[in-house]
């Protein structure tokens, strides 16, 4: 029950990570995905790399205490976090050239 309870608090906060990053654009980057006629969507990383950052923490934890058995239960909230982030459109961003 303990391990579900801080799997599901994991992926809650690598999600809200995720989206108040995108929001926030601390550290400016753009990376151009698509571009049409008079409209660039461009994806700023700076949520996903703010996700990332506190994962690899969280792991390095886990090995410094010697809780590895957890590692996996991370890995899952990680991954589940950034799939739906990019299913919600975290990042994304439309600029229209006209």
């Amino acid at each position: 029950m303990k391990k579900a309870i801080v799997t599901v608090a994991q992926f809650i906060l690598f999600l809200i990570l995720f989206a108040v990053g995108s929001v926030m654009n601390p550290f400016n980057l753009h990376w151009a995905a698509t571009a049409t006629a008079g409209t660039t969507r461009f994806f700023i990383p700076d949520g996903l790399l703010l996700a990332f950052g506190v994962f690899l923490a969280i792991l390095v934890m886990q090995a410094l205490r010697k809780r590895l058995c957890d590692s996996p239960w991370t890995i899952l909230s990680f991954v589940l976090a950034v799939s739906i982030g990019y299913a919600m459109k975290f990042g994304f961003v439309t600029k229209d050239l006209n």
